[in-house]
């Protein structure tokens, strides 16, 4: 097939040994998405037009993560010898292409677009063989050096474990961010080898290898520190995910959400939420929610995925939805589940309401009515359908089927309309 370039690729190979699991490693969520998820969507931000993946280590999960998009393709490196190998395993899906391919790694989930355009704009501005994206960090740990000679120019990357003392001292590292000239990688892969301490043939070594071939290559300073996060264990996961955190309610925030204490807050990376709505602290938003315009959600709520709220809808203290829709104007203030629930407009969840979805094998829906009021305490029992206008009185029980028709009252253990069931005076 023919590929639309710029071209990005993302190495995702590798097994992550230090994360202890049996999940590829890019595959561990950063604020409820897969990290390569964002490294995918950055590439494509950056104006990539095609993808390609690649894979080894669990690449079946992967594929199933990544499939049915067009725009991705997967290559395979079935042996673990390196990124330069990893990227060369690319060489048969771009053959014949040529223009920049941008090379990047898949557990590097903040990686944001801006800086990615931006290289990839000067590549071409330069007509450079090879455009590095660097860093300048506090902690350089982990990070393979750039080198440069008196006047600035790159000279070279020297991965960590092979740098000299005074090497290590170098706060400029390379956080594996690259565009590159095809077909002219490839002649520089060709002359690399494994003469490191790792008897890998490293892609950081292509760059040298182009300068020394007389081609052009600029290692650029644009990438911010926050930027560059790979994860490699649990905990670089957690800080991850905390700095997401902070970018994705920062978004919110931009688009006129009230967040009343972010550092109590958590808003999954897929919700989308609209503005004048204010999100309380210790609220929990998880998966793909949809939140309307002036809601008040929280304190202590938590709104799982499937579920979608409609202008102006008030879910309060200790409330959790999930895979539910609540139209305009509804209340749930306090203590209430509600489970595969299509509720109407301007109903009154009172406290304590449970929708009763599940019976051990199936759940089933819930539908309650424009202007129903369903009283504290009461149990429904779907599959069971409330009425426009109806009304569930306290601590009344609807049973699975018994649906209460519109306009009506009912009340008791089970559910029965006002004055059903009375002896004859």
């Amino acid at each position: 097939m023919s590929v639309n370039g710029p071209v990005a690729i993302i190495l995702a190979a590798g097994h992550g040994k230090r994360m202890k699991s049996e999940k590829a490693k890019v595959l561990h969520e950063v604020c409820g998405r897969p990290m390569i998820r964002y490294v995918v969507e950055a590439a494509r931000g950056a104006g990539a037009k095609t993808v390609i993946v690649v894979v080894g280590y669990a690449s079946d999960q992967v594929l199933q993560a990544l499939s049915g998009e067009p725009d991705i393709l997967f290559a395979f490196q079935t042996e673990q010898l390196g990124t330069g190998h990893a990227a060369k395993v690319c060489r048969p899906l771009l053959e014949g292409y040529s223009g920049p391919v941008m090379i990047l790694v898949g557990d590097e989930p903040l990686l944001r677009p801006e800086p990615l355009a931006d290289l990839l704009e000067r590549q071409a501005q330069e007509q450079a063989a090879c455009l590095l994206g660097t860093a300048k960090v506090h902690d350089p740990m982990g990070f393979g050096r750039i080198l440069r000679d008196s006047a600035g120019r790159f000279l070279r990357i020297v991965e960590e474990r092979d740098c000299t003392p005074e090497e290590k001292a170098i706060r400029e590292v390379n956080p594996s961010c690259y565009v590159f000239e095809l077909p002219v990688l490839w002649d520089a892969l060709d002359r690399i080898d494994t003469s490191n301490a790792q008897n890998e043939y490293y892609l950081t070594d292509a760059p040298e290898r182009l300068a020394a071939m007389g081609e052009k290559v600029i290692a650029l300073n644009v990438l911010r520190g926050d930027d560059i996060l790979g994860v490699n264990t649990r905990q670089h996961l957690a800080q991850a995910d905390k700095v997401m955190q902070g970018r994705i309610q920062d978004h919110w925030m931009t688009e006129g959400v009230t967040i009343v204490d972010p550092l109590n807050t958590y808003i999954d990376g897929r919700a989308t939420i609209g503005p004048d709505t204010v999100i309380y602290p210790f609220t929990v938003i998880s998966g793909s929610v949809t939140i309307g315009a002036r809601c008040r959600v929280g304190p202590l709520a938590h709104l799982r995925d499937g579920t979608a709220l409609a202008d102006g809808v008030e879910v309060g203290a200790f409330v959790e939805i999930s895979r539910s829709s609540l139209e305009a104007g509804t209340v749930v203030r306090h203590l209430a589940y509600l489970g595969n629930a299509a509720v109407g407009r301007d109903v009154n969840i009172g406290a304590g309401t449970i929708t009763a979805n599940y019976d051990g094998v199936r759940k089933s829906e819930t539908t309650i009515g424009a202007r129903a009021f369903v009283g504290s305490g009461s149990i429904m029992v779907a599959p069971v359908s409330i009425g426009e206008g109806a009304v569930v009185g306290a601590g009344a029980v609807v049973t699975r089927g018994k649906d209460v028709p519109p306009g009506e009252t009912v009340v008791g253990i089970p559910a029965r309309p006002i004055g059903a069931g009375k002896p004859a005076s």
